[in-house]
């Protein structure tokens, strides 16, 4: 049951906090995946949206920047990237995804985790606001490093067609430290 008294709204907001981060680096690997595939975004939305975590999304864009003829460096790179991201979705699951209470011997907040990936973990986790601005933190780190890395690609591979993609209706995602998104305008009809 959600409590609504002021004892878990600082976490409340920390658990949103984290869950926006991590939404916005989903954003943005989507966006890539997009453009790398030339469709457009509605289109793209109807692939990425069958994606479920950063491993689908992951081999996706490497399929595609491969596909984009990119240098093996920058495929290790995007590697390596990918983990990070693998590493801050796995924590961001657990603060999303587990109810939290309050302890009745301590009123501490904590976590309920009940997991089973190659091992049991069952019981109250310890769960401070704290470590909630410290995982957005660190989400933020891995969405601007995937950023500045996708802009290098960019600049780096080959030219390809993209004119499904720039033509699209929809939201466009601009790849700055503010994070910033538009409205595309309607393209011009065909003719």
């Amino acid at each position: 049951m959600s409590e609504p008294d002021g004892n878990f709204g600082p976490y409340f907001t920390a658990i949103g906090k984290v869950a926006n981060a991590y939404s916005q680096l989903e954003w943005s690997v989507n966006d890539a995946i997009w453009e790398l595939a030339n469709i457009s975004r509605s289109a793209g939305v109807c692939m990425t949206a069958q994606m479920i975590g950063p491993g689908p999304r992951s081999r996706c864009l490497l399929a595609l920047l491969k596909f984009r003829q990119a240098p093996q460096t920058l495929l290790d790179e995007f590697n390596v990237v990918s983990k990070k991201m693998e590493k801050v979705a796995a924590k961001r699951n657990r603060y999303v995804h587990d109810p939290v209470v309050m302890e009745a011997e301590t009123g501490k907040i904590a976590r309920m985790e009940a997991t089973a990936d190659k091992h049991i973990r069952y019981g109250f986790m310890a769960s401070e606001v704290s470590d909630l601005i410290s995982l957005t933190i660190e989400i933020d780190h891995v969405g601007l490093e995937f950023d500045q890395l996708y802009l290098r690609a960019l600049a780096e591979l080959p030219s390809w067609p993209r004119k499904q993609f720039e033509q699209s209706v929809g939201i466009h995602y601009h790849r700055t430290d503010q994070r910033t998104v538009s409205i595309a305008p309607n393209p011009p009809p065909r003719s």
